[in-house]
């Protein structure tokens, strides 16, 4: 008599189906784990990346790249607001200034095996508004070099439209994002009328500066240079048309970071080093005060204290959810509130969201007699 072949029970299904779904939620935090640690080193390998090609820009011109420089500002805004722009990545000239354009991320393409989309600017090779060599639909910001996207940025989007009279007629391209942020007061300067605010690096060429390693006068291993910063800010969707950032939901909320135009507000540029911090004071622990500039009391720009010669900056704080962030702030997007920071000497640290408002502020500024450790 032939056997009848037992199948399983509904019971022993419903086991197995319990078994497979426990493994699974084993698993999954593991695998991501490991996919954030990954994320983790590679961010650290592209700001190192970034950290020997500021270096090899230095070799070559003799100082750092500008932040960001508008040179139309260097000869039409008018002293004592601005600064005037003389250093070797652009021309100084009346006659071209309106053209002469140019960020510290573009500056960084040759240096970074990226020559190719450094030079495709079509015609005038300065105009950096310009569109590319045989595609009238795109311009150098229209690309996104891998090594300016950290793995882990939980930014909702990586690009953004933007419109300008005087490209294409006002006609409308993809700028993209870059996860990355560049301390102004290492490749900026304060202007002739003593203003370092958001506002003076994005309109008064404040971001146009010509540092130099030798004058790192506190150290290059203790002096910030670049930090992680998430592309996206804030939970509008952004775009920028004529010379402004437009749809946010509310400022200061909502930011973005480009990496490759100028005559932008200071929320669609990717810096910091302009957001003060009292520590004598917590109601401002969560944002900041970002407005401050040479107007401000009981000192100018940062300097928060009175008789104190220092600057105190805002330090990296725990992120928020997107309603609730801050365009200015520095959100870790690494496990463990961790912000992963390139140092002036090509170093690379991870800083914690506990780090003392004096220690982050002395890293912040290249020489102001500060050396303390980021602890």
């Amino acid at each position: 008599m032939r056997s009848r072949r037992q199948g399983f029970t509904l019971i022993e299904l419903l086991v197995v189906i319990a078994i497979i779904a426990v493994l699974i939620g084993l698993l999954l935090p593991a695998v991501q784990k490991v996919r954030e640690a990954a994320g983790r080193t590679s961010s650290a390998n592209n700001l190192k990346q970034i950290g020997l090609a500021l270096h090899n820009a230095h070799d070559a011109k003799g100082e750092f790249p500008p932040i960001s420089v508008n040179q139309w500002a260097s000869y039409n805004s008018g002293p004592p607001n601005q600064v005037h722009y003389n250093g070797k990545y652009l021309p100084d000239n009346a006659s071209t200034a309106g053209s002469d354009k140019t960020t510290l991320w573009y500056c960084l393409l040759p240096f970074l095996e990226q020559s190719a989309l450094h030079g495709s600017v079509d015609g005038y090779q300065f105009y950096l508004h310009a569109t590319v060599r045989g595609d009238t639909t795109r311009m150098v910001g229209s690309s996104l070099p891998k090594v300016y996207v950290a793995p882990n940025d939980p930014s909702p989007y990586n690009s953004i439209e933007w419109g300008w009279p005087y490209t294409g007629n006002g006609a409308t391209y993809q700028q993209t994002l870059i996860s990355y942020a560049a301390n102004a007061r290492v490749f900026g300067q304060i202007t002739g009328a003593g203003g370092f605010s958001v506002w003076n690096v994005a309109w008064d060429n404040a971001g146009g500066g010509r540092q130099t390693i030798p004058s790192i006068a506190d150290g290059t291993s203790n002096t910030l240079a670049v930090v992680e910063k998430s592309m996206v800010n804030g939970e509008a969707v952004l775009r920028y048309r004529d010379w402004a950032v437009l749809g946010g939901t509310g400022d200061p909320g909502d930011g973005v970071q480009t990496w490759a135009v100028t005559d932008m507000p200071p929320e669609g540029m990717a810096f910091f080093g302009c957001n003060c911090n009292d520590p004598t004071q917590t109601w401002d622990d969560t944002n900041g005060q970002w407005w401050r500039d040479k107007n401000s009391t009981p000192g100018p720009n940062c300097h928060m204290i009175a008789g104190d010669p220092r600057e105190y900056f805002q330090p990296p704080v725990a992120r928020l959810v997107p309603e609730q962030q801050n365009a200015w702030n520095i959100y870790p997007f690494n496990g463990g509130n961790m912000t992963q920071a390139l140092m002036c000497d090509g170093s690379v640290r991870t800083i914690s969201t506990t780090v003392s408002i004096q220690s982050w502020s002395a890293a912040v500024t290249p020489k102001d007699g500060e050396a303390n450790r980021l602890d």
